[in-house]
């Protein structure tokens, strides 16, 4: 019977696996992890791996990413697993690995706290990428919300890879094909065609040898921005909390005592949003798209914006 994994993204490219790790942070575009504002966490050793993950050894399966067109359509088959495509989401695509690993964390939230957060270069990314979100600049803008910062969880590591995409319009065209698909690309030569099914044409896109990254699941982190009294933030009592810099992008700047200073200053609590991994609503198809609409667009560039300025802002004028 076919896997449905639903919470994992199949990537058009397999990453490296040293650029993709377990508890590496995405701003924003967790469809384009290495090419987005990141942090990449480092990789675990083979003890670290046992203690905080689950490890599945796979051999001969098949991934098939589901197209927007056919966003509750699966390939038949015992080897087959079933995931959402994470980027160029009108064709369908298919990756045939002779072996790999499927890796997720055992304990999510704990390793967000007591691994990531405490990594000197994640607090740094994660408060400047806050910091400029809650600026006065971006709250400001009319499509304003909450920066979604995605923390990956769990990824498919594949060697021997073959891919192939599908070029087929009817909505219908993973009904019925099955596992024979594999037997049918297996000895079709790069760039060259099969075609399988009345509207269905299937091109042999590359051949990767190596191990690398095909599928990651990621979970939101939630930042709960919080004001901070008088005493600072040694008086917010919180499981996991980092302090925001200044807004220096406020125009309204004069000079305060140190406690009206601390009174104005932002902190911000980090947890993982929900018990369930990101995943696309069977039937919602771009409803549910994060990368879908101009607003989207927008947003992500006010808040390029925002981070630039404060990167380019010396840290006395932050603190």
């Amino acid at each position: 019977m076919a896997t449905d994994e639903s919470s994992f993204f199949l990537y058009g490219m397999g990453e490296n696996p040293e650029a993709l790790t377990l508890g590496s942070l995405v701003l924003e575009k967790y469809w384009q992890p290495t090419l987005a504002r990141h942090y990449t966490h480092e990789l675990l050793s083979d003890e670290a791996l046992a203690k905080h993950a689950y490890s599945t050894v796979l051999t001969d399966v098949v991934f098939h990413g589901r197209s927007r067109l056919t966003p509750g359509v699966g390939l038949d088959g015992g080897d087959i697993v079933n995931l959402n495509l994470a980027y160029n989401k009108d064709l369908e695509r298919v990756v045939v690995a002779d072996k790999g690993t499927r890796v997720v964390l055992k304990d999510p939230e704990a390793f967000l706290t007591n691994q990531v957060l405490r990594n000197e270069l994640a607090q740094q990314k994660l408060k400047l990428w806050l910091s400029a979100a809650n600026s006065t600049f971006v709250l400001n803008f009319k499509f304003a919300r909450r920066p979604k910062v995605w923390m990956l969880t769990g990824l498919y590591l594949l060697e021997g890879t073959r891919t192939a995409v599908s070029h087929g319009k009817s909505v219908d065209l993973s009904t019925g094909i099955s596992s024979a698909l594999v037997g049918a690309l297996s000895g079709v030569p790069i760039g060259a065609s099969v075609k399988l099914g009345v509207g269905s044409s299937w091109e042999m896109a590359m051949q990767v040898a190596e191990p690398h990254v095909w599928a990651a699941q990621f979970r939101l982190v939630d930042a709960k921005f919080i004001k901070v009294g008088k005493g600072g933030i040694d008086d917010v009592k919180l499981p996991a909390v980092m302090g925001l810099y200044r807004d220096v992008m406020s125009v309204r700047r004069s000079r305060k005592t140190e406690s009206e200073e601390n009174e104005g200053k932002q902190t911000v609590e980090l947890k993982l949003e929900s018990d369930e991994p990101k995943k696309v609503e069977e039937g919602h198809g771009l409803e549910q798209d994060d990368q879908a609409g101009p607003e989207v667009e927008e947003y992500e560039k006010y808040l390029e914006r925002a981070i630039k300025f404060f990167e380019m802002t010396p840290d006395h004028l932050r603190q």
